[in-house]
């Protein structure tokens, strides 16, 4: 290569390579006046700010937490059904704690590949989160993005975040799982006791026979199908132990006011436990869901229980699993082989 040929192709080498810079920069730079470690919410960090209502947005979905002048938070969305305090206070620590750690794009394009894309646009994987003050006033309005597993350690992940209308994202140092389902800001658990602690159980389903199951007296305490033929022989031997275990764990995934009594046609199942605790289920299917309601009495070591399930369940109706309602909601078809 002829010396001259040999200098202009350097020449062009180094102007491309400061062309590449400034549109590098230019895409990249970090805000003026940010630097790595500054906290995602400075106002909660500081204790200035007081957190009265958090709002998150998700796949088109909606849920508002409030808290009261006692400092309970509650769902607006669900007529003020009480929230897991510790979910929120969890959340609110967390974003207190939280750093921005490491700059990343400030390309618009480049959004959602951090799951950072505009919360509204269709198929947006990102999430909203705004955090308000007693007075409406909005402390900080997040768009939080996927998380980046163990992005500072085994067991330490990290999550991509950026401030709503700033094109600039940001990996935070806190792990950040936000989901605008009512599951997951309730204490989903309603009834709660082991299988075995169950006596007797009954299943009544409109239109059917009811069932009934009771345990047997000694020390193995079999449960067993009562008022079955003879000779009917069961599908499953395990079955009357299924239906007892689905009893013995409700959890709900959704919650409702229940203005009036269920009424019409609704399956009905009750049952005992040992310690002399009574509870009935109130299950009817809406549309494609089924929604359940239930009391409990008890006496001896047993009010108690029962008067707490009545504290945290009168008034509401809760959305189980089908999986759920079918394990409890059995008809002698479903149990006895056919002859």
């Amino acid at each position: 290569m002829k010396p001259k040929t040999f200098v202009i192709t350097a020449l062009a080498a180094v102007v491309s390579s400061i062309a590449a810079v400034v549109v590098y920069t230019t895409h990249n730079q970090w805000d003026q006046g940010r630097i790595a470690g500054e906290k995602l919410v400075p106002a909660l960090a500081s204790g200035e700010a007081e957190v009265r209502s958090l709002v998150i947005s998700h796949e088109g979905e909606a849920i508002t937490l409030e808290s009261n002048t006692d400092g309970q938070w509650t769902i607006k969305e669900r007529g003020g059904y009480p929230a897991d305090p510790d979910k929120v206070r969890s959340l609110l620590v967390k974003l207190a704690q939280a750093e921005l750690i490491e700059a990343k794009t400030r390309m618009p394009d480049r959004h959602a590949l951090l799951e950072l894309e505009d919360p509204t646009a269709e198929g947006a994987k990102s999430r909203s989160l705004k955090i308000m003050d007693g007075s409406g006033k909005v402390v900080a309005d997040l768009i939080i993005g996927k998380r980046h597993w163990e992005a500072f350690g085994t067991g330490k992940s990290g999550t991509y975040v950026r401030k709503a209308g700033d094109a600039q994202t940001w990996l935070a140092n806190v792990e950040l799982n936000l989901f605008a389902r009512i599951r997951s800001w309730i204490e989903p658990k309603i009834f709660d006791t082991e299988s075995n602690n169950i006596q007797w159980l009954a299943v009544h389903i409109p239109g059917e026979e009811p069932l009934r199951i009771e345990r047997e007296a000694g020390g193995d305490a079999k449960a067993k199908f009562v008022g079955f033929p003879e000779d009917a022989k069961l599908k499953d031997a395990s079955a009357a132990d299924g239906i007892l275990r689905a009893a013995a764990y409700i959890d709900a995934d959704d919650v409702r006011k229940l203005d009036s009594p269920p009424s019409g046609d609704v399956n009905i199942v009750s049952f005992a436990t040992k310690d002399g605790l009574e509870v009935t289920l109130w299950l009817r299917k809406d549309g494609d869901d089924y929604w359940l309601s239930l009391a409990a009495t008890g006496d001896g070591d047993a009010k108690e229980i029962a008067e707490k399930i009545t504290r945290q369940t009168k008034g509401w109706e809760y959305k189980i699993s089908s999986s759920k309602a079918g394990s409890l909601l059995k008809r002698r078809a479903d149990l006895i082989e056919s002859s």
